[in-house]
């Protein structure tokens, strides 16, 4: 397939793996953080109130392993889907750059930050993220029993799971921008 025909197309196949990584898993993976940090607040044990269940901590437990697969998917794809046509160098004398995201970003001074500083930190922290999520998800999973009642642990699992959320939104933005100037397509 040419060039020309390519462009043409609605949907290619790397602009569906970078939807796949970006709108799909990892929004589904921010809006799962989101759910589950909202959860944990509302489920928090009022004054001698003893209504939460194991049923409550067990749904929790769940949408942490949730969180943990998404992250993981999405850094995964991101990682070995997303990110080898981003790094994909011109053929000598090339035109257009259109193709080939990391030579256009580069290309132009005011954009280059994007490669320098934005795909450096979407390289390195997305598995930082992946692997909080999984802590997060050992750690509710493993003492689902007592996650709701121990202030302690709760209080764990709710930090882990704020700085996994601060780090993909953080990455989910720097995203956007990157996609926003030279798009995968």
């Amino acid at each position: 397939m040419d060039n020309t025909t390519q462009g043409m197309m609605l949907f290619t196949e790397r602009s569906l793996w970078t939807m796949a990584h970006g709108i799909v898993l990892g929004g589904g993976a921010l809006l799962a953080l989101a759910a589950a940090l909202f959860t944990l607040y509302l489920l928090r044990p009022a004054h001698g109130q003893a209504t939460l269940t194991v049923a409550h901590a067990r749904a929790i437990a769940l949408l942490t392993v949730v969180i943990a697969a998404a992250t993981w998917l999405t850094t995964l794809i991101g990682t070995y889907a997303v990110f080898p046509p981003y790094r994909a160098a011109p053929p000598e004398g090339a035109v257009t750059l259109a193709l080939y995201p990391r030579s256009l970003i580069l290309s132009n001074p005011q954009t280059a930050w994007l490669h320098s500083f934005a795909m450096e930190t979407k390289e390195h922290l997305p598995w930082i993220a992946a692997m909080l999520a999984t802590a997060a998800a050992f750690t509710a999973w493993r003492h689902r029993a007592t996650l709701l009642h121990d202030v302690d642990l709760r209080r764990i699992v709710v930090s882990i799971l704020a700085i996994c959320f601060v780090i993909v939104a953080y990455v989910s933005l720097l995203g956007v921008f990157v996609n926003k100037v030279a798009p995968l397509e």
